[in-house]
């Protein structure tokens, strides 16, 4: 995708792999549909759009944390 969503060049990045429910895939696509932007800048501009609050976390975000952080629906790796 050609677009002008550039990093200054050597800025350090890391690689993710995660597994994001459909409603939020099609989300991401559609906004970055509409900037004309790829993903990675979709995330970002996100990430960094929220405020933390008293807990740390983005008061609009629905998550928790301590003992009543919510559960995590990983997929556990077969080992051979």
């Amino acid at each position: 995708m050609a677009s002008s969503f550039r990093r200054p060049r050597g800025t350090p990045t890391v690689q993710m792999h995660m597994y994001v429910a459909t409603d939020v895939k099609k989300q991401i696509d559609e906004y970055a549909a509409i900037a004309n932007a790829p993903q990675w800048a979709v995330v970002e501009a996100a990430i960094r759009a929220g405020t933390p609050g008293p807990n740390g976390l983005p008061a609009e975000w629905d998550m928790e944390t301590g003992e009543t952080q919510m559960e995590m629906n990983l997929r556990e790796k077969k080992r051979s």
